[in-house]
């Protein structure tokens, strides 16, 4: 197969191209550092004829800067994810939408803009969503990725004291990107809908830091925090499973 892959050069895409050099395939990285736009639909449609299928991962990812940017994430998440879709539509090939476990609630302009995005593309009935959890470890996961594990770790590391906002209570569900990009390949074989990508087991940010074993206070919560949301339906039709416990992804950063 050969892909076009949205987005390609951030975190999640380079674990993905990483990835797909195991298997049998080809790729094409359209990402706006290499000169691509998510918003022209004439670059993207010439890129895109000749592909098998489309990966969209480009986004502004970011809770906070969503929120001072409104303008800028619906025209990113909202209005490109439009473009990609009616892109792929044209060439007749399916797309797999990279969405967030924020977009289940929509608390946020981020989990709106995203949740916006997934009705988009299922408006095409060859299409696939899949919703993360909380991506981490691979590659330049402590560079790239704003994070709780991402700080509490490089806290541990300084032999400095981490912040934990509220008392720590709040609920993640953690997930190894290379369980996630196992899953991206898996589904453009499965049938056309929403599936989430999650370990379906919750970890409070308390116990996230004492797992590292990263000394931390307390700030007051922040507004931008959502806990934890329900689970949907199982991925059977996926077939997929998480292989990575959340311990040995940690060790693995904390090398």
């Amino acid at each position: 197969m050969k892909f076009m892959i949205t987005g390609g050069s951030g975190y999640l895409g380079m674990n993905l191209i990483k990835h797909l050099q195991h298997i049998d395939c080809t790729y094409i990285n359209y990402d706006y550092t290499l000169g691509f736009d998510i918003l022209d639909d004439r670059l993207l449609y010439q890129k895109m004829k000749g592909c098998d299928a489309v990966v969209h991962l480009a986004a502004l990812p970011d809770i906070s800067y969503c929120e001072k940017n409104i303008d800028e994430a619906i025209d990113v998440n909202l209005l490109g994810t439009c473009k990609v879709v009616e892109a792929a539509n044209r060439c007749g090939i399916p797309v797999v939408m990279i969405s967030t476990f924020a977009a289940k609630a929509a608390h946020n302009v981020y989990g709106l803009t995203k949740r916006l995005a997934e009705k988009a593309t299922l408006r095409y009935g060859t299409n696939v969503v899949l919703r993360l959890a909380n991506v981490y470890g691979g590659l330049g996961y402590l560079q790239k990725k704003r994070s709780a594990v991402s700080s509490f770790i490089k806290h541990w590391q300084m032999g400095q004291m981490a912040t934990i906002y509220g008392d720590g209570s709040n609920q993640r569900d953690f997930v190894h990107v290379s369980d996630v990009c196992n899953a991206i390949v898996l589904a453009f074989g499965a049938p056309p809908g929403t599936y989430e990508i999650c370990t379906r087991k919750y970890t409070s940010i308390k116990e996230l830091a004492d797992l590292i074993g990263v000394e931390y206070d307390h700030m007051p919560p922040r507004s931008v925090d959502v806990d934890k949301v329900p689970y949907e339906k199982g991925n059977d039709a996926l077939g997929w499973k998480p292989k990575v416990k959340l311990k040995d992804g940690l060790k693995e950063l904390m090398k």
